[in-house]
């Protein structure tokens, strides 16, 4: 009697330590959970977060002289891709230097197909990126190396003009905020242009960047002819907030508004730089929160950034309703790691 007693007071022991460790351990999950993750109703959404975006100006002398340089980049944005939430690459055009030649146009698709690889860069898919032809690219062999066939499939593709890649658009999310990227052909003709602002009306929920090769003047920030054409296509749509361009030398940038439509217009183009351009390139940080880009450059090939006023700056633009005024100040935020990945070198 005596002993089932005491036997029946241990399991009962036992049942209030594990009942108590379960519910501190649920208390624990809990808490971690509300710390982690907005609770709106039955619906558990993520939190807001900043993301980059990557631009790769001007890579013609890289294709033509420098091709560890090029794989040096696209590398090291694999390479530091996590850490910095890198959610899409634009090229802004001149991707080789001659446009009939077959090793130059072998080489610059080698170095991007490190941002396809689904192993190292642990996406299906591989990052989002898009590509398009600028001046020295006009003909048929980039249709050949990065027509549609490279992009159909993937779940970021999200459709051309006519039947080549010539003019095309991706699509992107991060989290609650949504994003198309539209990068058009050298110098868009009207069909080309009323084709955007068609993808502009059917995708007027995302917000919309714009990318080609030759919009900015590099010396005044004017615009160039092309450039001019664009921005009357598409400022009337309140969803465009960034055009990004090449081809003119250096950097340049430019804020125009609209209707109370804001778009901010950076031109980038190294290629005068030693060594076809020295690697630079430029990281944008996008706070949707803060309503804020967050502009650096930077250059994976010397491990330096550049810190003057045309090269690193902050630009404001509206996600949400808290909208900020327009306005450009010294750059702050995520500070890129400086890892250096082994490149391949080319003959």
């Amino acid at each position: 009697m005596r002993k089932s007693l005491i036997t029946k007071l241990i399991v009962f022991g036992i049942i209030c330590v594990f009942v108590e460790t379960s519910i501190v351990i649920g208390i624990s999950e809990n808490r971690d959970d509300v710390n982690s993750q907005s609770i709106t109703g039955n619906t558990i959404t993520q939190l807001p977060t900043s993301f980059t975006i990557i631009a790769l100006p001007d890579t013609q002398n890289y294709s033509s002289s420098h091709p560890d340089i090029f794989t040096n980049q696209t590398q090291w944005i694999v390479t530091n891709r996590e850490a910095c939430n890198i959610v899409y690459v634009g090229h802004e055009g001149d991707i080789v230097d001659n446009r009939r030649s077959l090793i130059q146009w072998k080489r610059a698709s080698t170095s991007i197909s490190y941002l396809e690889d689904p192993v190292t860069t642990d996406l299906p898919d591989g990052i989002p990126y898009s590509i398009i032809r600028g001046n020295h690219d006009i003909g048929i062999l980039f249709n050949l190396f990065f027509g549609i066939a490279r992009f159909r499939g993937r779940s970021y593709y999200g459709g051309h003009y006519a039947f080549n890649n010539q003019n095309n658009y991706v699509l992107f999310d991060v989290g609650d905020f949504h994003y198309i990227s539209i990068s058009l052909d050298y110098n868009p003709d009207t069909d080309e242009l009323n084709w955007t602002e068609k993808i502009l009306q059917t995708h007027s929920d995302r917000k919309a960047i714009i990318i080609s090769h030759s919009i900015l003047d590099n010396l005044t920030g004017d615009w160039t002819v092309p450039g001019l054409n664009i921005y009357n296509a598409v400022k009337h749509h309140p969803n465009v907030f960034l055009m990004l361009c090449g081809h003119n030398h250096y950097e340049s940038r430019r804020t125009d508004t609209y209707n109370g439509t804001t778009i901010h217009t950076l031109l980038a183009d190294y290629q005068e730089y030693p060594n076809g351009g020295n690697g630079w390139l430029r990281i944008m940080e996008v706070d949707p929160v803060a309503n804020k880009i967050t502009v650096k450059t930077y250059s994976p090939h010397l491990n330096q950034y550049q810190t003057d006023p045309d090269s690193e700056f902050t630009l404001f633009y509206n996600q949400s309703e808290n909208q900020q005024p327009p306005m450009v100040m010294k750059a702050t935020g995520c500070n890129f790691p400086v890892t250096i990945p082994k490149t391949t070198t080319y003959s």
